[in-house]
C-alpha cells in the first residue's frame, strides 16, 4: 500500500493546467473546505483540508489525472474534559476534466480512506479505525489566469451504506 501511495503521490506532483493542452503536464496544489451532509452531517462539523492534482491533457478540452489529499472533521458535539473524536478523509481519485472555456466539469471515481479517532481526557483511546471504500466525486470550476476555484459532491460507499459532503476548493495551478 506505500508503494502505490509512493506512486500516486508522484504522479499528482508531475500534473495540472488553466487550460487543457494535449502532452500538457499541470499540478494543482489547494485548500479545501467541506460541509458534511447526511448522516455524517449529524456527528460532525465542518471539516478542512487540502487537496493535489495531477493533470495530463489528452485533447485540447479534456485531461486525466489524480486527486490526492486529506480532508478532516471535528466533532460537532462538546464531548468535555479533554475528549474529541474526529473523522479524516483520504481521496485517492482518477479523474477527467472537460472544460468549456474557463469554465470545467470533473467527474471522479477512486478509493477513500476514512478514518475515526476517539481521545478520552487527551489521550488517545485506542479508538482508531480505518476503512477503505469506494470515493467518488462530481464537481464543477472555473479559472481565473492560474487561481482555480471549484465545488464538488463527495461521497464514499461502503457494505451499501454511502456518506459524503460538499465541497469548496480555492487552489493554484502550476505547468510543468
Amino acid at each position: 500500500m506505500k508503494k502505490f501511495m509512493l506512486a500516486c503521490l508522484l504522479t499528482a506532483t508531475v500534473s495540472i493546467a488553466t487550460y487543457a493542452q494535449q502532452g500538457a503536464i499541470h499540478i494543482n496544489g489547494g485548500i479545501d473546505g467541506a460541509f458534511p451532509l447526511g448522516d455524517l452531517g449529524e456527528s460532525y462539523g465542518v471539516g478542512f483540508g487540502a487537496t493535489v492534482k495531477g493533470l495530463y491533457g489528452i485533447s485540447d478540452a479534456g485531461q486525466v489525472g489524480l486527486t490526492l489529499g486529506y480532508i478532516g472533521f471535528g466533532s460537532k458535539e462538546d464531548l468535555g474534559d479533554g475528549n474529541s473524536a474526529s473523522f479524516g478523509v483520504i481521496p485517492v481519485l482518477a479523474l477527467y476534466r472537460h472544460h468549456f472555456g474557463s469554465f470545467y466539469v470533473e467527474p471522479q471515481i477512486g478509493l477513500s480512506a476514512n478514518r475515526f479517532k476517539v481521545k478520552v481526557s487527551g489521550v488517545d483511546f485506542g479508538g482508531t479505525a480505518s476503512t477503505t471504500s469506494l470515493g467518488y466525486a462530481a464537481g464543477i470550476g472555473y479559472l481565473i489566469g492560474n487561481i482555480d476555484l471549484s465545488a464538488r459532491y463527495q461521497g464514499f460507499s461502503q457494505n451499501g451504506s454511502s456518506s459524503g459532503f460538499a465541497g469548496l476548493r480555492v487552489a493554484y495551478n502550476f505547468t510543468l
